[in-house]
């Protein structure tokens, strides 16, 4: 990850992705008056999509026999098998606005939750290090999930899985999360979370995968990415809330490559 003309870079192998620097303006839009989006109570629990969904490829990444080893639309194809199995499809289900870079969001405001879609044919993004140094690369689909299982466990949320909406060759994934009232927390309150409250250590400036203004930390086996005020919320009861982050465990060996 760097900075190249104003933009950041996320690289993954020699394919470079240029992501345009996005404004923290938090446009609201009506929930749409049409009831058929999917009820709170059809959502899975994160930790049993992923057991559900990890058993879709072999462990050899290979599949149905074939040698070749899958690539990044086979996983796509296998999720949305295992999707319509489950019943789990919304068929041409869209978001109702563009949001960040990852996601586009519906605001479900009769429940009081907000539905997540990612990126047409995506999966957000996910630490690797795989090159010797932490990097944002494209997800596959059970990656987000867990990605997203982890940031539950950190932080005590509540996401859970929803389906697979979209259109043919363009499915996203759909995650269900609490509406969170507040406003944008400060860089001192986003350190008190992460360091006085939860244990973290926060790590050095070329650590902010992410936005070049995020922040990094650091904890025993787990590190976050990408916390910056428009991914921290304060509520009015002074609750401070972190959404969107991007966090990953490490092995000994990758903990290795941050300082200690």
């Amino acid at each position: 990850m760097r900075e190249e003309g104003g933009k950041i870079l996320l690289e993954k192998s020699a394919d470079p992705i240029h992501l345009e620097p996005l404004t923290d303006e938090n446009q609201r839009y009506p929930t749409p008056e049409s009831r058929s989006l999917p009820e709170p109570d059809q959502d899975r629990a994160l930790q049993a999509a992923v057991h559900d969904f990890s058993r879709v490829l072999p462990a050899n990444g290979t599949i149905d026999g074939d040698e070749a080893e899958a690539d990044y639309a086979d996983y796509f194809r296998s999720f949305e098998s295992e999707a319509r199995r489950l019943r789990v499809l919304y068929e041409g289900l869209q978001p109702a606005f563009e949001g960040g870079r990852e996601h586009d969001i519906i605001y479900d405001r009769v429940t009081g939750t907000v539905l997540k879609f990612t990126k047409p044919a995506k999966a957000a993004y996910v630490v690797s290090f795989e090159f010797g140094t932490p990097r944002l690369v494209p997800g596959l689909p059970v990656e987000y999930l867990e990605r997203q299982e982890l940031h539950n466990k950190i932080f005590a949320d509540s996401i859970r899985f929803v389906g697979m909406g979209g259109e043919p060759n363009y499915r996203r994934i759909i995650t269900r999360q609490p509406l969170i009232k507040g406003k944008e927390a400060g860089w001192e309150a986003i350190k008190k979370l992460m360091v006085d409250e939860l244990g973290f250590t926060k790590l050095g400036h070329n650590y902010g995968i992410g936005y070049e203004d995020s922040y990094g930390f650091i904890r025993d086996d787990i590190a976050v990415f990408d916390l910056r005020p428009a991914n921290v919320f304060k509520t009015e009861s002074g609750l401070l809330v972190a959404i969107d982050s991007i966090p990953v465990r490490l092995t000994a060996e990758t903990r290795g490559m941050f300082p200690r």
